[in-house]
C-alpha cells in the first residue's frame, strides 16, 4: 500500500539520488548499443497516466558477454507496476526487442498485422534512434490499456458502463484514465480505475513549488456484482502541502447506486471548493498583514511575504518593550489569529524568552482587516501588556 501511495502521489524527489545511482549502474551493465535506448526510457518523467518513472533491473546477457542485453522494466500503471522482460540480441542490434509480459492475456501470440497496427515503432524498428525503445514502451502501454478496456466488457455490464459513460458524459478523456483487472486471467476479483483530475490549480495561494501539481483518483471495484467501491484521492506533494495535509481534503463516499460519471464531477467540485476557500483565506491573511504594516510600519521586525501566515513587531508601552507575534491559521478569518507576547528582557528557567498568549481576543470574521488589527492592538494595550509585564518579571530566573 505504501508503494502504491508513493507511486500515485509522485513522491520520487526524495529518491532521485538513489534512483540516479541505480540507473547509472544499469546503464553501465548493458551492451553499448542498448545504453542510449534504455537511458531515454529511464529519464522520461512519465510514460502514462501514473506518476513515476520506469525502472530497470535484472540485467543479463544472452551470449555470455560481460555486458547484458536482457533486463526487466517496471512500469507504473493504474496504481501498480507492470513488470515486462525485454530481450535484445547483442549480436544483431538491428533487430528489435522481444517482450515477455507479466499478464498472460496480453499479446500471448501476436501476429504481424497486430504489431504493425498497434506497435508501429517495433514493426519499423530503428536502432539508430535513441527514443526507439521509449516509443515502443509507450505504444505497448497504450495497447495494454486498450486490452484492459476490452476485458471490462467480459465482466458484466457494470464495468463497461462505468468506463464508457465516464469518457462520454464527463470532462474526463481516455488519455487521463487507466484501467486494470486484477489478478490477470479469467477470474479477476478487482477492477481499478485510475483517473487523472485535470484541473486549474493556479488559483491556489502562492507557493514555493507548484510545477508538479497533480490529483489522482483511484476507484476500486470489488464484489460479485462490482458493487463494493472504494475511492481514494492521491495528491502530489505540492498540493498536499497547499491543502494542509492528505487528510485535510475529505472526498464523499462512493455508494453502490452511484456511477463514475456522477461521482468524479462531485469529487472535482469538492476540490474546486477547497481551492476557492484557500484562495479566499489567503487574500484575507494578506489583507491582515497589509493592515498591520500600515498601522505599525516602523515597528515591524519580520513578516511572511509568501504565505502571509505570520508577522512580528516590536511593541512599546510606557517605556516597556516586548515582541508581539501574530500567527494566522490557514482557515483565517474563520479561525481567529493567535497572538503571543514575548519578552525581550526576561528568561524562563529553560533559558528561553518568557512568552504569554493573548486571551479573550475580540475578533469577528465579519470585520475588515483594518478593524481586526486595530481592535487587537487596543486589546493588547488595555488588557494584556501590563499583565504580561508583571508576569514576565515574576517568572524571570535571570
Amino acid at each position: 500500500m505504501n508503494e502504491m501511495y508513493d507511486l500515485l502521489r509522485g513522491r520520487y524527489r526524495l529518491q532521485d539520488i538513489k534512483m540516479l545511482n541505480q540507473n547509472q549502474a544499469v546503464w553501465n551493465s548493458v551492451d553499448d548499443f542498448i545504453e542510449p535506448l534504455l537511458k531515454c526510457v529511464l529519464q522520461t518523467p512519465r510514460v502514462g497516466v501514473s506518476c513515476g518513472k520506469v525502472e530497470a533491473s535484472n540485467v543479463t546477457s544472452s551470449c555470455g558477454k560481460e555486458k547484458g542485453d536482457r533486463f526487466h522494466l517496471s512500469i507504473p500503471y493504474a496504481g501498480k507496476r507492470l513488470v515486462w522482460s525485454v530481450f535484445f540480441n547483442s549480436l544483431c542490434p538491428e533487430l528489435g526487442p522481444d517482450f515477455l509480459f507479466n499478464d498472460d492475456t496480453f499479446l500471448d501470440d501476436p501476429d504481424l498485422d497486430t504489431i504493425i497496427r498497434h506497435v508501429p515503432s517495433l514493426a519499423h524498428w530503428d536502432v539508430t534512434s535513441d527514443d526507439a525503445l521509449l516509443m515502443v514502451i509507450i505504444e505497448l502501454l497504450m495497447y495494454y490499456k486498450q486490452h484492459q478496456i476490452e476485458l471490462l466488457g467480459k465482466q458484466g455490464e457494470r464495468l463497461q458502463f462505468e468506463y464508457s459513460t465516464l469518457v462520454s458524459a464527463t470532462e474526463i478523456c481516455a488519455e487521463d484514465l487507466e484501467v486494470v483487472l486484477l489478478p490477470s486471467g479469467l477470474r479477476p476479483i478487482e477492477a481499478r480505475f485510475l483517473i487523472r483530475m485535470a484541473m486549474d490549480f493556479s488559483k491556489l495561494p502562492e507557493r514555493s513549488t507548484h510545477q508538479d501539481d497533480e490529483a489522482m483518483l483511484l476507484v476500486t471495484f470489488n464484489g460479485p456484482d462490482w458493487n463494493r467501491i472504494t475511492p481514494e484521492l492521491y495528491l502530489s506533494k505540492s498540493l498536499e502541502e497547499a491543502f494542509g495535509g492528505q487528510a485535510a481534503l475529505h472526498i464523499p463516499p462512493f455508494i453502490s447506486t452511484k456511477c463514475l460519471m456522477d461521482y468524479v464531477p462531485e469529487v472535482k467540485r469538492v476540490i474546486n471548493e477547497k481551492i476557492i476557500l484557500l484562495a479566499t483565506c489567503f487574500e484575507k491573511r494578506k489583507s491582515f498583514i497589509a493592515a498591520l504594516l500600515l498601522l505599525k510600519r516602523g515597528s515591524i521586525i519580520e513578516y511572511d511575504a509568501v504565505e502571509s501566515s505570520q508577522a512580528t513587531l516590536l511593541f512599546e508601552y510606557r517605556d516597556f518593550y516586548c515582541m508581539v507575534h501574530f500567527k494566522l491559521p490557514p482557515a483565517f478569518p474563520k479561525e481567529a489569529p493567535l497572538i503571543v507576547l514575548q519578552s525581550i528582557y526576561h528568561m524562563t528557567s529553560m533559558g528561553t524568552l518568557f512568552c504569554q498568549t493573548v486571551e479573550d481576543l475580540p475578533f469577528s470574521h465579519r470585520w475588515t482587516p483594518f478593524e481586526m488589527v486595530t481592535k487587537a492592538l487596543n486589546h493588547i494595550v488595555e488588557k494584556e501588556v501590563q499583565k504580561f509585564q508583571t508576569n514576565s518579571v515574576k517568572s524571570s530566573h535571570f
